[in-house]
């Protein structure tokens, strides 16, 4: 009798435990994801910016907050493909370099309206074509900080680093996403970087963000050009995670009823 009471104990105190961990995970609680994480199914095409008042297509909103319920607060980049940024029909990769490795064009201080939907965006010193991103919040009040110096010509070079955290609101590198600086066509080199996502963001902005003229951005048909990016993998949602729970809490109890 003392055993079977015992059994029965260890039984009840394993069940609610999976009960408490079903519940926390149901709620996002709790669930924890390896930083840093890698987003699916990114496109930037050659005429995308994140500023107000351009002559290209506004960027899309990507938003963070499922991210963040899921414990994640670094991004990484993987970006292919190229765009062309100018009438000569020469293809850049997405650090905006040609095959020859040269930069197009170098812009300072890119900002058109300074502003996306109407709240305020700093300018972007950089290459046109490479890609730049901003980590997005609609409430930010006052002057936002500008991009570093992302020239081609700059040194130190600031597209080389193998982190970055940038504020709210600010322009920032990514490129292809390796700190290798990598002409279209050629082999990937460098380290994968690493973005640490700023407290108050809500959504990831991605654009040709130094571009001074993005209507010209065509191949030779006169067709858009894009970059793209992927991932290897995907963030379990917390719903699932609690179905998992909820699953060996039944298959225990199943189990406990057949023995008593």
């Amino acid at each position: 009798m003392g055993t079977r009471c015992s059994e029965w104990l260890r039984a009840r105190s394993t069940i609610k435990t999976l009960c408490v961990a079903a519940v926390a995970a149901g709620a996002g609680v709790g669930v924890a994801h390896a930083d840093p994480y890698l987003i699916n199914g990114l496109t930037v095409d050659s005429h995308q910016i994140y500023y107000d008042g351009s002559n290209g297509t506004l960027s899309p909103e990507i938003a963070l907050a499922p991210l963040r319920a899921q414990g994640i607060t670094q991004l990484i980049f993987s970006f292919t493909g190229g765009v062309i940024t100018d009438g000569t029909n020469q293809l850049a990769s997405a650090d905006g370099l040609y095959s020859n490795g040269v930069a197009p064009y170098n812009f300072y201080q890119t900002r058109f309206s300074g502003t996306y939907l109407g709240v305020a965006i700093g300018s972007t010193t950089g290459i046109d074509p490479a890609i730049m991103g901003v980590f997005f919040s609609p409430n930010f009040v006052g002057t936002p900080q500008d991009s570093l110096d992302y020239r081609s010509t700059t040194s130190p070079d600031n597209r080389t680093a193998l982190s970055y955290s940038p504020s709210l609101n600010q322009p920032f590198w990514i490129g292809d996403g390796y700190s290798g600086n990598n002409p279209y066509g050629a082999a990937v080199t460098g380290t994968q970087q690493v973005f640490n996502i700023p407290d108050g963001a809500e959504y990831l902005l991605l654009g040709i963000g130094a571009d001074i003229n993005l209507a010209d951005n065509q191949n030779s048909a006169n067709q858009q050009t894009q970059f793209n990016g992927g991932t290897t993998g995907s963030v379990p949602e917390p719903e699932s995670v609690a179905l998992v729970g909820v699953a060996a809490l039944g298959l225990l109890a199943s189990r406990y009823r057949r023995r008593t």
